[in-house]
């Protein structure tokens, strides 16, 4: 938990990362819930007055505390923050009674030809819910909303047109939907054009029905599900020789691989991620109570070395965010300053810090909360020189573990503390040894390499 903050030093803990804020009263109760692209420029923005200062005004005279819980994406944030709030209804939070709420993406399927729409978010939470229509988001922005409408549209074909779909059917509407410029460029199946030919209407239906089914799957993120199917569509198509809805499927084929090469997207239930959420900021809680922490440790990096009598030298950093691996953000490191065959693991360790920081620095990214470290006092001293180098001795919090011992130490807590089977401490140990394991199968990769180049030379 972040108490209500009062100088710029705590700001300087917050993460520059998406998530939800939980805003609490003198008597512990939740008054109000938001969500950031960027929690430490929301957060602060609320000590100086800008457009939201009135509402400002009257909360912050009984604001006491304030908690945030970090997330992947805007999207999971999003999500989190409409779940707490429909399950904690807080105070404050105004945002379904404003004017403007977030959109959703509809699919009317009682329409024969189905076409894609968005609504207000307050809109379908107050309308009856009805079988044959499908919603997907929620949506942050129309900009953003629009962009994923174009992309399906223009990947799947289906029409962009507002007419009256059944009109299509109709033989002395024949002349009106005679020609269709979506058709001509090739971003349209055309069901105008071909629903009312006896001989085509079954034909074109079936098509736009399986490219509904596979809109549906794509915006619902079941992307091996489709692929497969596209795959077998497309197999389908080359041996009935139909080479240009081959060509098409094919190109859609490549276009998902390549969106879903580029992010992750899952299935989440809302309930699941907000037990979850709420789990692991507890038990995050329990660390930084526990271990003395004077921030909760949202980000935690570790670091390991590994050497086979100074042969193969390397090092490991791994990052947690909320307690679960960020392995987008895993890094080895081929130790440079120490020769072959020499051994020093102060120095291996030092070279991984000051090269890890300096880049983060440089870069501007965002830095652990906390650094747990494999090994004893005398690893926890070099790397806090290192980090008192940087200027960053109180922007980064330190525990070390001794192995054999299995003790905790840092700074604040020279003696040590046993670690016990509690999660909290299991979770410590976890992290622990996911940065060995990350340097041990680099350590073995290098050797591999060398004895295939000593091989080489004989």
């Amino acid at each position: 938990m972040t108490t209500f903050f009062s100088s710029e030093q705590q700001f300087k803990n917050i993460p520059k990362l998406p998530g939800v804020y939980l805003m609490y009263d003198n008597t512990g109760k939740i008054v109000y819930i938001g969500k950031a692209k960027n929690l430490y420029s929301r957060i602060k923005s609320y000590f100086v007055k800008n457009v939201d200062y009135r509402l400002i005004s009257i909360m912050f005279h009984n604001i006491t505390n304030i908690d945030y819980i970090v997330c992947g994406s805007e999207k999971e944030a999003l999500l989190l923050e409409q779940r707490l709030i429909n399950k904690l209804q807080p105070q404050y939070n105004i945002i379904w009674r404003d004017d403007k709420s977030y959109l959703m993406i509809e699919l009317d399927l009682e329409d024969p030809f189905p076409r894609l729409n968005f609504v207000r978010y307050k809109q379908y939470l107050s309308s009856p819910k009805e079988k044959n229509k499908l919603y997907f988001g929620p949506y942050p922005s129309a900009r953003q909303i629009k962009s994923v409408i174009k992309m399906v549209t223009k990947f799947f074909k289906i029409r962009k047109c507002k007419y009256d779909s059944k009109l299509f059917f109709l033989p002395e509407k024949k002349s009106k939907f005679f020609s269709c410029i979506y058709y001509q460029t090739n971003q349209c199946i055309a069901p105008c054009i071909y629903a009312s030919d006896k001989q085509k209407c079954n034909e074109i239906s079936q098509v736009y029905k399986d490219t509904v089914k596979n809109v549906i799957l794509f915006l619902r993120g079941k992307n091996k599900k489709l692929l497969d199917t596209l795959q077998q569509q497309l197999t389908h198509y080359a041996e009935m020789q139909e080479f240009e809805k081959a060509i098409v499927l094919r190109d859609t084929i490549k276009f998902i691989s390549n969106i879903f090469s580029k992010c992750i997207i899952k299935q989440i239930d809302e309930k699941d991620v907000t037990e979850t959420a709420l789990t692991q900021i507890e038990l995050l809680k329990k660390i930084q109570q526990k271990f003395l922490l004077k921030t909760l440790p949202v980000v935690i990096e570790a670091v390991d070395v590994s050497t086979f009598h100074g042969v193969g030298s390397c090092g490991s950093i791994v990052r947690f965010l909320n307690g679960v691996p960020d392995k987008n953000n895993y890094r080895r490191y081929k130790i440079k300053t120490l020769k072959e065959h020499q051994l020093d693991d102060y120095s291996m360790m030092k070279e991984i810090v000051q090269r890890r920081y300096k880049r983060l620095l440089d870069e501007k990214k965002q830095l652990p909360n906390l650094l747990i470290i494999d090994g004893g006092k005398g690893q926890l001293n070099v790397v806090y020189k290192v980090l008192c180098e940087f200027s960053l001795e109180d922007k980064i919090e330190l525990l070390s573990i001794a192995k054999q011992e299995d003790t905790v130490y840092s700074l604040s807590l020279p003696q040590g503390i046993k670690l016990s089977t509690s999660k909290e401490d299991n979770l410590i140990r976890y992290i622990r040894d996911e940065a060995h394991r990350f340097a041990i199968k680099y350590h073995r990769l290098l050797i591999k390499k060398k004895l295939k180049k000593d091989s080489l030379d004989i």
